[in-house]
């Protein structure tokens, strides 16, 4: 019996599982990784790849010592995460795939057209090969992928093609239509092609359908290309024309649906009826899309008025008035099929307090979509936190849609209103193909009373996912979901706080109040909780953020996948565990990965997940990380490029021009420090980060890398800033604190001392006074002191300190001179969660270690 095999879908949204079923996320989350393996695994001919084919791909750029190492990590990487035998060599230099351990898609889909079988290679052929894909700095590759993905449309459209010509002369006229539909959809401007496709339309009786065909195409033609069609193809079409008799369906049809249907037809940019009817569930309302008259298809008996189906097509034609512009020019080539987003619902009622409805109906049915497992969807606030400038987009603005379909690479969207009907509230919504802007179905309106709109709202949801199943694949289960939407008040709180949760970090304590605020309304809705959580952690408060978590986690059943790997994330952060944080980290995917992996001190991984795939830009903190994880690998110079790209970005903020100076301070440009220095004294103050905070860190960065006088200059204007703050400020305890650490940084140690005495005296509990005072007390030599002070430490421990009591008992004993006790100490506060960062290397306490080589081997990047 064969093994059982890896499954590696590359055509259309690339899919990696192994032989349980389980996502790969490992491989997924990284483009080089998965980069590397769809060229092992698509490329034809198919077989070993020598290793300088794959240096020349993907690391071309760089020396050949660092790309050589890059890609033996890359291959020891992909033998790990796809297991023993997978990745196979023959010899030294050539590596290659075991296709009895690995299935991919693209060698089904070349094995059937070798041998014959257009309609089996057909069957896996889902879209563009690793559609919406890209691995940034790899130029060879980029260009490969575009040769290799043209290669094989162009070969599904010509098997596609084929098929429709058998099927022509088999007079089977619904499978013609539906093969040359699928060709024409592969070759959208190919003129020759579509010009053929009239032809077989016409001989199989299909006038209509060919006239359409052929005025989408003109459109594309006209709107792409700003061309016309050849008068040949003018002239086929006004015969094909003349001979076609207008049929309608009956009188039902009124003068204002055939007005309302010409609209929509319009719109359209793809033949809908070459396709024959699809079933439908007749248990179910009915979903089918009207044909081209506006008269829905014969079929299973349930049947719908003609208000019905003037109200569908009056509402596609709406959309048009609206604006909706749908731009096949921007991208909609790369647009998934089979990836769904849901915009912001339109509140057509009039009451702006209805406005929550909105976002709640968007929320809901993503979650519904995500929980059916039929299709990919774009997740929404309803678990984790969003993009802003993508969350606000509604179909209601001009492009909305289409913009929101290209940004997340959904080629489906979904897209409605809502309306005031006395005291109800009636919910419409449509699925629009994004690539076209073609109607492909309207969701049966739903109702429910105005002040209790969530049965409404779940029935919409429900109506949505069957929807999608017609649309996608009539034979698709649906897994029926055990959640319900939640109240209308709890998700008016929710919204509040997500807003004011995006202010951070001044209003977080607010964002807080109204989160709990929407768990006490509904304590069934469990988005608010995943908030709750990020705001403790970040207002530094690990027990209540991991008592929130525990609440999530006893929930887990009902959380979708995504939310699953995210709290995993929250949980395994919390326990200290970083290298379980990061593995969570890459399950779930996004930039966050970056970030963890930097914590991990994994920083190549970090810069990796950072600069490929979603543009950082947009994300404060994570080009932070960016930045600090360059620092980490000794590359300043990329450092301070992406860090003054950040800065460009965002002027006012003091962390922005902090990680400036950082990179200017490693590579020695104290005058470049001065002048940042006297900049930031006109920007405003950002809450705990100050114009002494960067002064704190450029003299550690100087000091570091070995500019000593010019870090203790720097150290004495940060004391300088410090006293020429107003009175009020310099009674605070953070000013006195601040105060204290500058002096010790200048090496003012008498000073430092007073200061940290005179803060002991009023709170002795203070973790970094007596860390200090511990390290004060062993710079003088009070060995006795000093180790007094460092057993103290230990009752300051607890579940959640992340290793900041180890790492204060460590300075103290690297300044004794006691290094192995150092270390020990230093790997129980890594193990206990303490992050990889840049202080490694600017902590003045730990410089008796700097060259002891367990010291090293400690802080050595890794990954």
């Amino acid at each position: 019996m064969a093994s059982p095999r890896i499954t590696f879908r590359a055509l259309g949204t690339p899919e990696l599982r192994g032989p349980d079923g389980a996502e790969l996320q490992s491989i997924l989350a990284r483009p080089k990784l998965l980069g590397l393996l769809s060229f092992l695994a698509c490329s034809s001919p198919r077989g070993f790849q020598r290793r300088d084919t794959l240096l020349g791909l993907f690391w071309a750029e760089t020396d050949q010592k660092r790309a050589r190492s890059a890609l033996r990590q890359s291959l020891y990487y992909l033998r790990q995460s796809l297991g023993a035998g997978v990745l196979v060599s023959r010899g030294e230099e050539e590596i290659g795939l075991d296709p009895e351990r690995l299935w991919c898609d693209v060698s089904a889909f070349d094995a059937g057209l070798e041998e014959g079988r257009p309609e089996e290679a057909l069957e896996v052929f889902r879209g563009d090969l690793l559609a919406g894909f890209f691995v940034s700095g790899a130029p060879e590759y980029e260009r490969w992928l575009g040769e290799r993905r043209e290669e094989l449309r162009r070969q599904a459209c010509g098997a596609a093609w084929e098929l429709a010509e058998r099927a022509g002369s088999e007079n089977n006229a619904a499978a013609a239509g539906h093969w040359a539909h699928r060709a024409t959809k592969m070759a959208p401007l190919d003129e020759n092609l579509v010009t053929q496709a009239i032809e077989l339309l016409d001989r199989m009786g299909n006038r209509p359908g060919a006239v359409r065909l052929y005025e989408a195409f003109a459109r594309r033609l006209e709107e792409e290309l700003e061309l016309q069609p050849s008068p040949e193809t003018k002239t086929l079409v006004e015969r094909i024309r003349s001979r076609t008799e207008v049929q309608t369906e009956g009188a039902a049809v009124s003068t204002a649906a055939a007005e309302a249907s010409r609209t929509v037809g319009e719109a359209t940019d793809e033949l809908a009826d070459i396709e024959p009817p699809e079933e439908v569930d007749p248990s179910g309302p009915s979903l089918r899309s009207p044909d081209a008259r506006g008269v829905a298809p014969a079929g299973p008996p349930v049947r719908r008025g003609v208000g019905f189906q003037r109200a569908v097509l009056i509402g596609a034609a709406l959309m048009i008035v609206l604006g909706v512009t749908w731009a096949l020019s921007s991208g909609g080539t790369s647009l998934d099929p089979r990836r769904v987003v849901v915009t912001v619902f339109a509140n057509e009622t009039g009451d702006p307090d209805l406005d929550p409805l909105g976002r709640m109906a968007a929320d809901w049915i993503t979650h519904g979509i995500d929980e059916s497992g039929i299709v990919d969807v774009v997740p929404s606030t309803i678990g984790l936190a969003p993009r802003p400038d993508l969350t606000d987009l509604q179909v209601s603005r001009a492009g909305g849609a289409a913009a929101l379909a290209e940004a997340t690479g959904a080629g489906l969207v979904v897209a409605g209103a809502y309306y005031r009907r006395g005291d109800s509230v009636e919910f419409q919504a449509q699925v629009i193909d994004a690539r076209d802007g073609r109607l492909l179905s309207a969701v049966a309106p739903v109702s429910g009373p105005v002040k209790a709109p969530s049965a409404a709202v779940d029935s919409l949801r429900h109506g949505v996912v069957r929807t999608l199943v017609v649309v996608l694949d009539p034979a698709l289960s649906v897994t029926s979901a055990a959640t319900r939407p939640p109240s209308l008040e709890a998700y008016r709180e929710y919204l509040e706080g997500l807003r004011t949760f995006r202010r951070v970090p001044q209003q977080m304590r607010d964002a807080l109040r109204y989160l709990y605020r929407a768990v006490e309304l509904d304590s069934a809705f469990l988005a608010p909780r995943f908030y709750i959580v990020m705001a403790h952690m970040n207002l530094g408060e690990p027990a209540a953020a991991d008592s929130n978590a525990r609440l999530l986690d006893a929930e887990r059943p009902r959380l979708t996948e995504l939310q699953r790997n995210t709290l995993d994330w929250y949980l395994a952060g919390l326990g200290g565990d970083q290298m379980a944080a990061l593995e969570a980290a890459r399950a779930r995917g996004g930039l966050d990965v970056g970030v963890q992996a930097l914590r991990a001190n994994h920083p190549a991984e970090a810069v990796e997940a950072l600069t490929t795939g979603e543009d950082v830009s947009g994300y404060y903190f994570q080009w932070l990380a960016l930045t600090e994880a360059y620092h980490v690998l000794g590359d300043f110079r990329r450092e301070l490029r992406e860090a003054r790209r950040a800065r460009e970005a965002h002027p006012e903020r003091l962390r922005m021009l902090d990680a400036e100076l950082r990179a200017l301070a490693a590579l020695g440009r104290i005058r470049d420090v001065e002048q940042g220095l006297d900049a930031s004294l006109l920007l405003p103050i950002e809450e705990v980060i100050t114009q002494a905070h960067l002064m704190r860190s450029a003299a550690a960065e100087l000091r570091a890398h070995g500019s000593h006088q010019a870090s203790l200059d720097v150290a004495d204007r940060a004391t300088e800033w410090f006293r020429s703050r107003p009175a009020r400020a310099t009674r605070t305890w953070t000013h006195r604190l601040g105060l204290a650490i500058a002096h010790y940084q200048r090496e003012r140690w008498e000073e430092a001392r007073a200061l940290f005495e005179e803060l002991a005296s009023e709170d002795a509990s203070d973790l970094d006074v007596q860390g200090f005072l511990g390290s004060l007390a062993a710079r003088r030599g009070d060995r006795v002191e000093a180790a007094r002070i460092k057993d103290r430490l230990d009752g300051f421990s607890n579940p959640y300190d992340l290793g900041a009591v180890s790492l204060r008992q460590a300075r103290i004993a690297s300044l004794l001179g006691e290094r192995e006790r150092a270390m020990v100490l230093l790997r129980d506060a890594f193990a206990r969660g303490l992050h990889f960062t840049v202080f490694l290397h600017t902590d003045m306490d730990l410089e008796p270690l700097h060259g002891y080589p367990p010291f090293e081997e400690l802080v050595r990047p890794k990954g």
